[in-house]
C-alpha cells in the first residue's frame, strides 16, 4: 500500500510540474507578443508624424459674415 501512495504522490508532483512549466511557457510567449506589439506602435506613430510636413501657419480668428463675403467688402 505504501508503494501505491508513493507512486500516486510522484505522479501528482510530475503533473503539477508539467502544468507549471506549461503555464510559464505560455506566459513567456504572451510577454513576447506584447513586447513586439508595444514596440511596433511607437515606431509606426513616429513614422507617420515624420511623414506629415510641418507648416508655420498661424490661423487668424477673424471670420467674415455671409453678407461681407457676398458683397465683396
Amino acid at each position: 500500500m505504501a508503494k501505491n501512495k508513493q507512486q500516486k504522490k510522484k505522479e501528482r508532483e510530475r503533473r503539477v510540474a508539467q502544468k507549471k512549466l506549461a503555464a510559464a511557457e505560455k506566459k513567456r510567449v504572451q510577454e513576447k507578443i506584447t513586447k513586439e506589439s508595444q514596440k511596433t506602435v511607437p515606431e509606426r506613430t513616429k513614422l507617420m508624424t515624420e511623414a506629415v510636413p510641418k507648416t508655420d501657419f498661424v490661423p487668424t480668428n477673424k471670420k467674415s459674415s455671409f453678407t461681407q463675403r457676398r458683397s465683396g467688402g
